[in-house]
């Protein structure tokens, strides 16, 4: 008989032999939404061996404590090439958190402390009438009204997480929106909202007549506020192939019935077609964004920048959302980032790759986009409405340009457009070139290639739907004299911004809170129709422009 020996297993380290470093929050840090993430790595000290793994490529444990020390929650993030990202749902007030890899250890605190504000989003899942409320699915995918409302309120968190990421990037604060249940905690994290327009009605209609509707009617019922925005989902959004395997992004359009992606005022409305591929709890985000599985076009949308994945479409749908939500914010369009077509790459932020990961992601499929044809300017309607149903929309082209998979040139060098070259293309163009570089941002050279501009992130940082409520000082106003090309406020100019007729950002200024900008001369070329602008305390002119 042969004795075989039992292979050792790797034990932790006897001493404290790593160092844990969380490099995106501060111990102790308060924020006013209640899905923290937290990156960092993890090293090994004076180049010691780690004998539990030497590759350092294993699991972080993060322990979530009650105020009593009780333990609430445990969860494992993948560590790879030293770098760790988390995710934690928090309760509100302080949470107290251990982070544990080997035998070292890393005790955390963070505050969750919705902001004093009567301005929420209100996630929302749309039933017209006559439909079951299940949305469309695979076998096997759990596709009830619960599911559904589980997604959306994990997808509106992310959003809502991202934005506040993003914006602490760009040096202006980790600021984001409240969600209705940030406000009130007695709300749903999701709303079924049933709508009296039938499901057959609402499969004919176009996503602008959709959204029109679906504006009006929430708007007079109880949920209507002026103190509210909507971030809508259709549950009877249908995709019905044709036989064939659609080729461009156009076809794929064609196939669908109940489908739309606008955003604008007071709503951003989407249909479901892709919501299969959301997580439906925090302990889901990562493995759904991973997932390789094909998405089969016989029978299922696939909305992932032709990357062909369910992992893809979460990315890339999720990106979609966080876009039009933008607009309910004042956005504009941009050349790349978040309101360009920049939108693709969400699940970089959220998971982690090595170098060599990351060098082969252009030969996987949930590999990052980054061509210039697969990355067309998403030139998505801009749509408003009030309480009093003043109604107005402006769809100059489809919610997103035809994508050729066979013209598309995904290994091909990507040139980062910057808001320079906007000015050179401008000047010669008889428009002034004072435009300041919007160019690449730490997010887009970091490797997650998601970001705001800077002055979509300084419209953000200064917007009342961001910031804490204040007394209302009735004498502070923005004003713009259009005879002077003059913009004044006592609080001082933030961001202005010159658009053209389809919403894109043309030229941008950021005044450092002067009480008065002038608009230099020659800055108003033919193409550009809009003023925007907005002042410290948030006051925002929308203003056409005569040349």
């Amino acid at each position: 008989m042969v004795l075989l020996k039992t292979p050792k297993q790797p034990q932790a380290c006897m001493v404290d032999n790593h160092v844990i470093s969380i490099t995106n929050i501060r111990n102790g840090e308060s924020i006013c939404y209640s899905l923290a993430f937290i990156k960092g790595h993890i090293h090994t000290k004076n180049q010691n061996v780690c004998h539990f793994n030497e590759n350092l490529e294993g699991k972080l444990v993060l322990h979530h404590l009650n105020p009593n020390d009780s333990l609430m929650s445990i969860s494992d993030w993948v560590i790879l090439g030293t770098e760790f990202k988390c995710l934690i749902n928090l309760h509100r007030g302080d949470n107290d958190l251990i982070l544990e890899y080997c035998a070292t250890k890393l005790k955390w605190s963070i505050e969750y402390c919705p902001r004093r504000t009567v301005f929420r989003v209100m996630p929302i899942y749309i039933i017209c009438k006559g439909h079951n409320g299940e949305f469309q699915a695979p076998n096997g995918e759990e596709n009830t009204i619960q599911s559904a409302c589980r997604r959306i309120a994990v997808g509106c968190k992310l959003i809502q997480c991202l934005t506040a990421e993003k914006l602490a990037e760009s040096g202006l604060g980790r600021k984001t929106f409240q969600l209705e249940n940030d406000l009130n905690t007695q709300a749903a994290e999701c709303t079924v909202f049933h709508s009296q327009l039938s499901v057959e009605r609402a499969r004919r209609l176009s996503p602008e007549e959709l959204w029109e509707h679906f504006g009006r009617e929430l708007m007079m019922s109880p949920l209507g506020s002026n103190n509210r925005k909507f971030v809508a989902f259709l549950s009877c959004t249908r995709y019905i192939p044709n036989g064939k395997k659609p080729g461009t992004y156009e076809e794929i359009l064609s196939s669908m019935e109940g489908h739309v992606a606008l955003g604008g005022g007071g709503l951003a409305i989407f249909g479901t077609g892709c919501l299969h591929t959301w997580p439906r709890g925090v302990e889901e985000v990562v493995p759904r964004f991973l997932n390789v599985t094909q998405v089969d076009t016989q029978y299922l949308m696939d909305d992932s920048c032709f990357r062909g994945t369910y992992g893809g479409c979460f990315s890339t749908t999720l990106g979609s959302v966080c876009h039009e939500l933008g607009h309910t914010f004042d956005l504009g369009h941009t050349e790349g980032s978040i309101m360009g077509r920049g939108f693709d790459n969400l699940n970089l932020v959220f998971t982690v790759h090595t170098k060599n990961d990351n060098e082969k992601l252009d030969k996987e499929k949930n590999k990052r986009v980054s061509s210039p044809a697969s990355k067309a300017s998403a030139q998505h309607a801009t749509v408003s409405f009030t309480k009093v149903l003043n109604v107005s929309y402006r769809a100059p082209s489809p919610i997103r340009k035809p994508i050729n998979k066979f013209n598309r040139t995904p290994d091909s060098p990507k040139r980062k457009l910057s808001f320079t070259d906007l000015s050179i293309r401008s000047s010669q163009e008889s428009i002034a070139s004072d435009t300041v570089d919007e160019s690449q941002t730490t997010s887009e050279l970091s490797g997650d290639l998601t970001y705001w501009t800077k002055s979509c992130a300084t419209i953000l940082a200064f917007h009342r739907w961001f910031n804490s409520e204040a007394p209302q000082n009735k004498s502070i106003n923005l004003t713009f004299d259009n005879a002077t090309k003059t913009l004044s406020s006592s609080a001082g100019v933030c961001v202005v911004e010159l658009r053209d007729s389809s919403g894109l950002v043309v030229t941008t200024w950021q005044p450092q809170r002067c009480s008065s900008f002038q608009l230099p001369p020659g800055s108003i070329g033919h193409q550009v129709t809009t003023l925007v602008a907005e002042d410290s305390v948030g006051n925002l002119v929308k203003q056409t422009l005569s040349t």
